[in-house]
């Protein structure tokens, strides 16, 4: 593909050769005969000594080799990838050595691949693709253009939106974790309540997203969820969220639009958290209600700012306890 190709396609306009494109390549992995892309001024002196023949740069940005002008770099690089991704798609159709209920409804140009098991009143949009060993419940709704990778178990009523890709062995639908003590015993809580997931959203390897005890569990529309997330019964996660890995999220909870859980945060039952907050990296939220923009951090989680006065703070402990210590020795004071 010749760059005046990919500068057509992308109704961008280009400067330099028109050269051929082979794949793509980032500053990190260069390769020759690849277009590359970077985001600002700074990057430009490794653009220019690297081995890649061609870069994707923001406005205002210039280079001494062939590159595309854009306005977000980045997003076009990766509509850019796709193109070149070595990744094809599956033939279409049902494979012999899948299990498709009688009563299942298969849309146009569903592929369903070996050893899958979807069962009774099971509805499946245009253009999904089921890859080997999922298990689809009875009575789901899983939209079009949906990607379900290996190992994925998703239990009875649950229903996904259109474009929803969820990767290996994650679990759509088990239990909450609901029990009540009764004469000493923990006696389980029947958790008869669905899962709703929107479209455009994203789901990791080995997330686990538990049904509601009543009602629903919900996932609105572009969230995108890492790997190894706990998301509990009848929690709400609100659109356009992004949910790092080893997150867990207990029962109940709820997340307004555009909040991010980075790595390791835990939410406690019934938190109210509003639109836009960050909580960052292994922080433990325990406040039941947090205002929309707020960025949060340590555990119990507090704000940014005020939680780096306090470890501050606690750096000087030392020093105070030692000067503490003078001072009562002048005075004569001991310790007990």
């Amino acid at each position: 593909m010749r760059l005046s190709e990919i500068a057509n396609r992308l109704k961008l306009s280009y400067e330099g050769e028109d050269i051929e494109i082979n794949g793509v390549s980032g500053l990190d992995h260069p390769v020759a005969g690849t277009i590359g892309f970077i985001e600002n001024k700074r990057m430009v002196a490794d653009a220019e000594n690297s081995v890649i023949d061609a870069f994707i740069v923001p406005e205002g940005v210039t280079l001494r080799k062939p590159f595309l002008v854009a306005k977000e770099p980045k997003y076009t690089f990766s509509l850019v990838v796709e193109w070149f991704s070595p990744y094809k798609p599956y033939e279409t159709g049902i494979s012999p050595q899948a299990y498709v209920h009688p009563t299942a409804k298969l849309g146009k140009n569903v592929t369903i691949l070996p050893f899958a098991c979807i069962m009774e009143d099971v509805e499946i949009g245009e253009n999904t693709i089921i890859y080997p060993h999922v298990f689809i419940g009875k009575g789901s709704r899983i939209g079009n253009n949906c990607v379900i990778k290996s190992g994925v178990k998703i239990d009875d009523l649950t229903t996904l939106g259109d474009r929803v890709i969820i990767h290996h062995n994650t679990v759509i639908g088990g239990d909450g974790f609901g029990y009540v003590v009764h004469d000493g015993k923990n006696v389980k809580i029947p958790q008869i309540g669905r899962i709703r997931i929107g479209n455009d959203v994203e789901i990791g390897a080995c997330v686990t997203v538990d049904r509601a005890a009543l009602g629903e569990t919900v996932i609105e529309d572009d969230v995108k969820i890492d790997n190894l997330v706990q998301i509990a019964h009848n929690v709400h996660i609100g659109a356009h969220s992004i949910i790092v890995a080893q997150v867990g999220i207990a029962g109940s909870s709820s997340l307004g639009e555009g909040c991010i859980l980075a790595g390791q945060v835990g939410v406690a039952d019934h938190v109210k958290i509003h639109d836009r907050v960050v909580v960052m990296a292994q922080s433990g939220v325990e406040d039941k209600e947090v205002p929309s923009g707020k960025i949060l951090f340590g555990t119990p989680a507090r704000d940014f700012m005020e939680q780096k006065r306090i470890l501050a703070a606690q750096l000087r402990l030392p020093e105070l306890v030692k000067r503490v210590g003078e001072i009562e020795k002048r005075l004569g004071i001991e310790r007990e």
